[in-house]
């Protein structure tokens, strides 16, 4: 599910005016007691579905109605626990809007928030491991863009330092090997033995036998780098059709 969300779109959004910024974010004031009640309801709407991909489309239609708190919050950057403001994140990883949840994920770390009650997992774990199973539903598919391949790269490096298990580190950095083996085989070949480092068994041995031989064919002067792919290099091939794959995983309860 590609994220349509134009640049120009985001910076209006973010463009609140400060009065707007204090009118929502003024302490538990009523317009924040009625967001609250709101996602106690969207999470009972959304509980009533059976479907994942049904709980996604939800979720996609749900989450405009908080953005201009979103926003007034990462601007006020008071940095208080908000478990209103962690699951909204994971929505939005669920639905594929990966800018717009690490924004929110950068300015969560920044101020130390933690996941709610119901995550055992840290919020950078978090990230790391949902935005690689849903780029991956995503490439399975063959619906992820660049602008999304790009916020993979950004989710790898924001997380790098955090502490979080070595299975999840390497599931993130085998993903970001396979969307950028097309362009960048050097750096794919650097993600793919990350991720072997951090978990012998993290599927990636076929793919670096592979890639070590094609860049040990190829002519010296061909071969790249391993850094990251800027944005305007993501431009990849076009793919074959591929079969349809298991439908994107969105978190039943959230």
């Amino acid at each position: 599910m590609t994220d349509k969300t134009t640049p120009a779109a985001r910076h209006r959004q973010k463009a609140l005016s400060q009065k707007e910024v204090t009118n929502i974010t003024a302490g538990p004031n009523q317009a924040y007691r009625m967001l609250q009640l709101k996602l106690r309801e969207d999470k009972q709407a959304l509980k009533s579905k059976q479907s994942i991909q049904a709980k996604i489309e939800l979720k996609r239609d749900l989450v405009g109605h908080y953005d201009e708190w979103i926003n007034a919050t990462l601007t006020a950057g008071k940095g208080d626990q908000d478990n209103l403001l962690t699951t909204l994140m994971l929505w939005h990883i669920d639905i594929g809007r990966f800018w717009r949840a690490l924004d929110i994920a950068e300015y969560a770390m920044k101020h130390d928030l933690k996941m709610p009650d119901a995550h055992q997992r840290t919020l950078a774990t978090v990230v790391a491991e949902e935005i690689a199973d849903t780029a991956k539903k995503l490439a399975t598919s063959n619906e992820i863009d660049d602008e999304q391949i790009a916020q993979v790269l950004r989710a790898s490096t924001i997380t790098a330092d955090a502490d979080m298990p070595d299975q999840v580190r390497a599931k993130l950095s085998r993903q970001v090997g396979e969307l950028t083996e097309a362009i960048n085989p050097v750096f794919a070949l650097d993600n793919f033995q990350n991720a072997l480092k951090f978990d012998e068994n993290s599927g990636v041995k076929g793919s670096i036998k592979r890639l070590e031989k094609q860049l040990k064919d190829a002519q010296p002067e061909t071969q790249l780098e391993p850094v990251a792919p800027q944005p305007e290099q993501l431009e990849r091939p076009e793919q074959p059709n591929q079969p349809d794959s298991p439908e994107l995983l969105g978190d039943n309860n959230s």
